[in-house]
């Protein structure tokens, strides 16, 4: 059995990939199931570099009323390239009613998110798999 370096890097890449999507799965249903909904409004996009200065995500600050009337105001996790928001667009967001600032965006892109990196995990995985099957047998 001689497994390369290549064939580990893409294993743990799967099971990051796997983990990450089971994680922010579990994390839109918990909010979706005990979170508070709200309407918010992109107040600004932020855009941050690569650590090589080469290309960049754009990030969303979204802003929203909680149902105690407190203003929350914070970058969401979530980014893309290029931007899926501009300033002003309206979204719907879920929030955590124990930490008002836990948040996501309640759109399709959330909602495929975690099982589009469940996927990705497992195609890494069940590729590794097939390739050490293939040539290293």
């Amino acid at each position: 059995m001689n497994v390369t370096i290549d064939e580990l890097i893409s294993l743990t890449g799967g099971a990051f990939f796997l983990t990450l999507g089971i994680g922010k799965l579990n994390e839109r249903r918990k909010l979706l199931k005990t979170g508070v909904k709200a309407e918010g409004v992109v107040f600004s996009v932020e855009y941050e570099r690569s650590s090589d200065n080469s290309r960049g995500i754009y990030y969303p600050v979204v802003r929203y009323k909680t149902t105690e009337n407190e203003w929350v105001t914070k970058q969401y996790g979530i980014g893309s390239s290029p931007s899926a928001y501009t300033e002003g667009d309206e979204v719907n967001i879920v929030y955590d009613i124990t930490d008002s600032k836990h948040f996501i965006i309640d759109n399709w892109q959330t909602k495929l998110f975690g099982p589009l990196m469940m996927i990705i995990g497992i195609l890494l995985i069940v590729g590794v798999f097939i390739y050490h099957i293939l040539y290293q047998l």
